[in-house]
């Protein structure tokens, strides 16, 4: 299985990876597929996490929603492939909703929560400030 995960990463490393830009101005559509080995829990994994966002007319407001999705787990005792699992009641992923505010090339103000599919529950807001250097 090793073999299959490092053969699909390097398949990923060798394609371009671009965002869809859907009809509707400012709106985007953004997934990262990721395959990763734990090398103590000697275990392959492949997630994917789509991401809708959209922004104003390249303004410094963008809300977005995304949601991490299981495709494969080695650490699965029955079945590797689960990403059709995410449609049984109590494997749903997650759903993250956020807004993002730019306040320059260096800070950005932001708030996100998430929601719980299966518990049909909000989790914590977070709001903070944001800075790189």
């Amino acid at each position: 299985m090793r073999k299959t995960v490092l053969a699909l990463v390097a398949a990923m490393a060798a394609t371009p990876v671009l965002a869809a830009d859907l009809p509707v101005p400012g709106l985007s559509l953004d997934t990262e597929i990721k395959a990763f080995h734990k090398v103590d829990a000697e275990t392959s994994h492949i997630t994917v996490e789509p991401e809708l966002r959209y922004t104003h007319a390249d303004g410094p407001l963008s809300v977005y929603g995304s949601t991490l999705v299981t495709a494969y787990d080695g650490a699965a005792a029955d079945d590797n492939f689960v990403l059709f699992d995410v449609l049984d009641e109590g494997s749903r992923p997650d759903i993250t909703l956020g807004a993002e505010y730019t306040i320059n090339a260096n800070a950005m103000v932001y708030g996100e929560t998430t929601w719980d599919v299966d518990a049909s529950d909000r989790g914590e807001i977070e709001v903070g400030l944001s800075f790189n250097f």
